[in-house]
């Protein structure tokens, strides 16, 4: 059963300045269709806390330094864990977050994440503080990227849940445990860390430096220590890992009213979705005129193929 004074369930972003205009918007969606009021946490770098709370200020979201997370398990190796990406950080804390006690299970959202319909605790929540567990075989994206690309994605599925079933102990069918938002109890990531991790001596940092994908070490310890019962849902989010997803299904006429029917929300992938990012553009002006003058030829690429497509039909 729940901790008796701890949420069953918790919604959590980790993000950082580039993303506040996303980071906005996510919590808008989230104030708009929260019906039960589930408590909401954004973590953020320490020097740009005062950034975010007053860009929430008036907003009911919990804003938090992504360090307190991180001392929360003392066998972390801070400082080694700020040499790596942005990116990589971000996976750890993530799957960090469970130490601070805050509720039984956590939906972790994306910066790009957009909630389009009503939500309640039922939606994650199996019964007592049994969550839902996001499996399926991938193969929405598979198939999107075997026609459009990249060439890539296939070999990369297999080769990072290869890896951890690998170092798990589990044959057979890979699985995916996503994509945002993921849904994790913090009994899983705890037994991670009892069966896994201590008996070698290391921490969450070691296993994504094995294998960066930390909603797969999620998925294979659920699947080898069984800490929870499993009840697997879909992916709860429409998700547009690429730009030519969302450009067929605005050809096919699923407007987020439709696809509303069949999912919670939607993930606009912020590798391509760029005009959102926050603060001075990065890039020279000559960078940024090449990549929206590479889009546009992407984009028309796009039509003519698929137009060729429906005249062959």
């Amino acid at each position: 059963m729940a901790c008796e004074n701890r949420p069953k369930i918790a919604l959590y972003s980790c993000t950082f300045a580039k993303d506040l205009n996303r980071a906005l918007r996510m919590a808008e969606s989230v104030a708009k269709h929260n019906k039960d009021g589930i408590p909401f946490y954004i973590s953020a770098p320490e020097d740009e806390i005062e950034l975010f709370k007053s860009a929430f200020s008036g907003c009911s979201v919990n804003i938090i330094d992504e360090r307190d997370i991180l001392r929360a398990n003392p066998k972390l190796d801070i400082e080694k864990l700020y040499r790596l990406s942005g990116s990589t950080r971000q996976q750890i804390i993530k799957s960090e977050f469970w130490r601070l006690g805050l509720s039984e299970n956590y939906l972790v959202l994306d910066s790009d994440c957009v909630f389009i319909r009503d939500f309640d605790e039922a939606d994650f929540i199996v019964k007592d503080d049994i969550p839902y567990s996001v499996i399926h075989e991938g193969r929405d994206l598979l198939l999107a990227t075997e026609r459009f690309g990249p060439a890539t994605a296939r070999r990369d599925f297999a080769e990072r849940t290869e890896w951890i079933k690998t170092a798990l102990g589990r044959p057979g069918i890979s699985y995916q445990y996503g994509c945002a938002p993921f849904l994790w109890s913090r009994k899983v990531w705890d037994s991670l860390d009892k069966n896994y991790l201590s008996p070698r001596g290391e921490s969450f940092l070691d296993a994504i430096l094995y294998c960066a994908s930390e909603f797969t070490w999620y998925g294979e310890s659920l699947m080898a220590f069984k800490a929870i019962p499993l009840y697997p849902r879909e992916q709860l989010f429409k998700h547009y890992d690429y730009e030519h997803q969302f450009w067929l299904d605005q050809a096919l006429g699923y407007s987020e009213q439709v696809l509303a029917k069949d999912f919670m929300g939607v993930v606009y992938q912020s590798n391509w979705q760029t005009w959102y990012d926050f603060g001075p553009a990065r890039k020279s002006p000559f960078s940024l005129l090449l990549r929206a003058t590479k889009r546009i030829i992407k984009q028309q690429k796009f039509k003519i193929m698929l137009l060729m497509q429906l005249f062959r039909i």
